[in-house]
């Protein structure tokens, strides 16, 4: 595999980040209760959140019924809710963050963007009144940290790295024991080519929440990327040793392994065998695990995998290439012959078009 592969792949893992999941301590409790919202109660808490006065507790029970929405994946019509409860009461952060968060979640992260610049606004501003100093301080920072965050991937995905690199290092300067700002952090710094910056996010977030597999994925690859191989082989082995059920460790492990080569490489194969049982959709791993194949002399053995490779990333060549190698190497022309046909397609689409085909990312 060559470098610029292996950067390919390392940037398309870390892309896998940008599947939002974050959530507001309001919203954590909600998607810790079973919630079946039914379509008459959200008309009715709708009806209650456009009414001119709004009482504090029929405000809350509505931000309850909207993070509710949330923790169903119903993000439209917790959308609805939160900018309605918005429009009562402009400055209050918690229906600002869960309009952001829910209208970004809806996939509409143009419109998110101004939902949650004004919830970073409404956080910062609450962290800076008198009287909220003291008990509450610490409760309050994490809850500007959640605004930040979640503002840092809304202005990422639309293309801003360095405002969301901005965002999670105040994000982390606010609230250092915040997992989700220090794994933000580490993704923002890996991104914008700081890769020892990344690793110090990371080992910080890992610290934070030893269970969680992403920390520890995300600390391997940017180890790797500092050239740190050793120390990246150590935390591929560490996460599939605490989570053996966790394919992205062994398919970090099993990529890093055929790269060193040599009497490695056949427990790297063996690595992203064991990736494909646990998820047999994972492009990364079927591509690298075929192109493996075809590089070793078993182009047999690599026929299956990159035609699921083709299947789940239509649109990228590396697979067709390399099957018009292996069905080459098998004596089989005219296959050979379609697969690079396709490639040129897809490359001539692109220069037509302009457009970058986005790299595929490990589901979450």
């Amino acid at each position: 595999m060559s470098a610029a592969q292996t950067v390919t792949l390392r940037v398309a893992l870390l892309a896998a980040a940008c599947a939002v999941s974050l959530h507001s301590g309001e919203l954590r409790a909600a998607t810790q209760q079973p919630a079946a919202v039914t379509a008459a109660r959200v008309a009715e808490a709708l009806n209650e959140a456009g009414r001119e006065r709004i009482t504090d507790a029929t405000f809350a029970e509505v931000v309850s019924i909207a993070n509710a929405l949330v923790a169903e994946s119903r993000f439209d019509e917790a959308a609805t809710l939160f900018v309605a409860l918005v429009e009562r009461r402009p400055h209050d952060p918690a229906a600002l963050y869960g309009a952001s968060l829910a209208t970004f979640n809806a996939g509409r992260a143009t419109q998110a963007e101004p939902l949650a610049r004004r919830a970073v606004a409404a956080a910062l501003s609450g962290l800076k009144n008198p009287i909220n100093k003291g008990k509450g301080a610490n409760a309050l920072r994490m809850h500007a940290a959640d605004a930040l965050v979640l503002f840092a991937v809304v202005v990422a995905v639309r293309g801003d790295a360095n405002g969301a690199l901005k965002a999670v290092e105040r994000a982390v300067q606010l609230a250092p024991k915040h997992f989700d700002a220090q794994l933000a952090l580490g993704r923002a710094r890996f991104g914008t080519g700081d890769a020892a910056g990344a690793v110090r996010a990371f080992r910080a977030a890992v610290a934070l929440n030893p269970a969680d597999a992403r920390a520890r994925f995300f600390l391997a690859t940017a180890l790797e990327d500092d050239g740190d191989t050793e120390g990246a082989l150590n935390a591929y082995r560490e996460l599939t040793a605490r989570q053996p059920s966790a394919a992205e460790g062994h398919l970090g492990l099993g990529v890093l392994l055929i790269k060193r080569g040599g009497a490695e490489a056949e427990a790297g194969l063996a690595e992203l065998r064991r990736a494909l049982e646990i998820n047999p959709d994972l492009y990364e791993a079927r591509v690298t695990l075929g192109r493996a194949l075809v590089a070793r002399g078993r182009a047999a053995e690599s026929v299956e995998h990159l035609r699921r490779a083709a299947e789940l990333a239509p649109g990228v060549p590396e697979p067709h290439y390399q099957l018009s190698l292996a069905y080459r190497r098998l004596g089989r022309r005219e296959e050979a012959a379609a697969e690079s046909a396709i490639v040129r397609q897809i490359h001539e689409t692109r220069r037509a078009g302009g457009a970058r085909i986005p790299a595929p990312i490990i589901p979450d």
